[in-house]
């Protein structure tokens, strides 16, 4: 694979090639990864470079008129190779069936294709993530050779529901940071251009058929690349904004015929619905914390939680939704004392990629997290001074074949829920203008009642399983109680989804179930904006799920490769 810096290229550059990537994110590097070292010539369009630059990181800045949203962009989307891999905590599961459904009680929902045609590609896409097997129901206790936990909950209420969490091949406790595992690769027919931002998509004089894009460097360096196939890989926001704003010879941009382009923006709304007393939470903790499961490849890291069953969505007309444990450790647990004394100890160099703590910009800070860092002495008095909890953790280690508890400060019932499809919740143009004279996404994203019934429903459904099966409740909290003013409690949580929506009909849709742009020959489009609901469920393990099928649809379909197979 070679890198090219377009500002060290000839001004008016013309490449031509068979596949022009837009972003190499989770999606665009699946994608090109497919096609490597094959005789297809792929170019990766890259805005960004090998490191971060806060001038190109600017040109994600974003005018909020909706629902509150994360306003630094820096924090949760990334213009680097590897795009926002570079940043994120490596939380991955699939969408349930539920969710590819047609539910009449949801409109605009249902896939035109099902979990079972993806299943294989989710399992290719474990590979990418480096995860374990691609498994996240009640068989995982087989795996994880311990007991399932009694008493049960109550399937017609409350089913469990499991994340694992990717794993680097290169970094211990990192996910796959994208970047920096592709950079790798053998893939002479594979090229990067970096530092050139798409700033229009070209297409022939009647709209039909995309012949073209242009970049230009911050410098104003330009060129443009032509190709046999484009596909858009900038994430839910910037494929939306790109095709609203190549707009010279159709008004409305491309793909938007039907004003479909940038509508039905959702995420997953995120919130702390109750606590838990540290002193009081061993068993819940245990119970629904995180599990090992080791196998050739190593150990994976799994999490249980709950989620809303589908009868009980069903029957009362709600959306999915998951909670989980969020915890945070006291400055003087043990273990994590431990774990910065041997990083001490090791004189381990530091790195220019954000650690995982970095990435969660959504937790609350606690007076222990903002405190100065501990010394190497009292770090050594903090695992000197709880030979309980140290004890506890080696039997919990060795017996149980779990993480030990850390000793926790605050302990948060977090929730994730599904958004109502709604195509008044959009992303247009701001009249404001970033540094290559393009127009800023103007986000005006809602969230509806119905999140927060189903949010409401859930923390009392979890309370009554709870109290019935013996272990302590959460104590809830105050604002789900709220007539007004509770959508300050939610925060997005950098998975925008649905803005260039899947559906077969034109008027409902911008893709087709292949992913290519109705109407527009040669456009394609893939990542997170192009799933028609979001479920409770992180995104990225499913954007390249996605992203593997459309490589494959274009092997065979595209360049008259057999069976998907190069």
């Amino acid at each position: 694979m070679r890198f090219n810096d377009l500002r060290q290229l000839e001004d008016s550059l013309l490449i031509e090639t068979d596949i022009c990537i837009v972003g190499s994110g989770p999606a665009g590097l699946s994608i090109a990864r497919e096609f490597a070292g094959t005789n297809i010539q792929v170019w990766i369009i890259e805005s960004g470079g090998l490191e971060e630059d806060p001038d190109t990181q600017a040109l994600y800045n974003i005018e909020s008129v909706g629902a509150p949203r994360v306003m630094q962009q820096e924090v949760i989307r990334s213009r680097i190779f590897g795009g926002s891999s570079h940043i994120w905590t490596g939380r991955c599961a699939p969408f349930d069936r539920l969710d590819f459904q047609a539910r009449p009680w949801i409109p605009h929902s249902g896939w035109p294709i099902s979990r079972e045609q993806i299943d294989p590609y989710l399992e290719r896409a474990g590979v990418n993530l480096g995860l374990g097997p691609h498994c996240y129901d009640e068989q995982l206790w087989e795996l994880f050779k311990v007991s399932r936990p009694t008493p049960l909950l109550d399937e017609q209420v409350l089913k469990s529901a499991f994340w694992q969490f990717s794993k680097s091949s290169k970094e211990r406790g990192q996910p796959t940071r994208f970047g920096r595992h592709f950079m790798s690769s053998h893939a002479p027919n594979v090229n990067v251009l970096l530092h050139a931002n798409v700033t229009h998509l070209n297409t022939n004089e009647s709209g039909t058929r995309l012949e073209s894009v242009e970049v230009s460097t911050l410098e104003n360096r330009r060129g443009s690349i032509k190709a046999k196939a484009i596909i858009l890989c900038c994430g839910g926001i910037e494929n939306a904004r790109l095709l609203l704003a190549s707009n010279r010879i159709l008004p409305n941009g491309v793909g938007n015929q039907n004003d479909t382009v940038g509508r039905f923006l959702m995420d997953h709304p995120g919130c702390v619905i109750g606590s838990f007393d540290p002193q009081r939470s061993t068993k819940v903790r245990s119970r629904f914390g995180q599990y090992w499961l080791d196998n050739s490849q190593g150990r994976h890291v799994y999490l249980q939680g709950v989620t809303l069953s589908p009868e009980i969505q069903a029957r009362e007309g709600l959306l999915n939704c998951a909670a989980f444990l969020e915890e945070y450790a006291a400055q003087d647990d043990p273990w994590i004392a431990l774990k910065r004394i041997r990083k001490s100890l090791k004189k381990q160099s530091k790195t220019s990629f954000p650690t995982i703590d970095q990435a969660m910009f959504w937790r609350r800070e606690t007076p222990t997290e903002t405190a100065l860092a501990p010394s190497l002495y009292q770090d050594a008095m903090a695992v000197l001074g709880h030979p309980h909890i140290a004890s506890q953790g080696i039997y919990r280690r060795l017996a149980k074949h779990r993480p030990p508890l850390p000793k926790a400060e605050r302990i948060d019932l977090y929730c994730l829920v599904e958004q109502l499809p709604d195509p008044e919740s959009r992303i247009t143009l701001s009249d404001t203008k970033d540094a290559l004279g393009m127009p800023l996404s103007k986000i005006d994203w809602k969230i509806s009642d119905r999140e927060m019934q189903t949010v409401r429903r859930l923390s009392q459904v979890l309370c009554q399983e709870l109290e019935r099966i013996g272990l302590s409740p959460p104590t809830l909290a105050d604002w789900l109680d709220a007539k007004e003013d509770w959508q300050s409690n939610f925060t997005d949580r950098a998975h925008p989804i649905g803005t260039t929506r899947i559906a077969e009909n034109p008027k409902e849709g911008v893709v087709n179930s292949d992913c290519q742009v109705h109407g527009v020959e040669g456009l394609f489009v893939a990542g997170s904006s192009v799933f028609p609901t979001t479920g409770h469920a992180n995104p990225t393990l499913m954007v390249v799920a996605m992203s593997i099928r459309l490589a494959d649809w274009l092997k065979i379909n595209y360049f008259n490769q057999q069976g998907g197979v190069l």
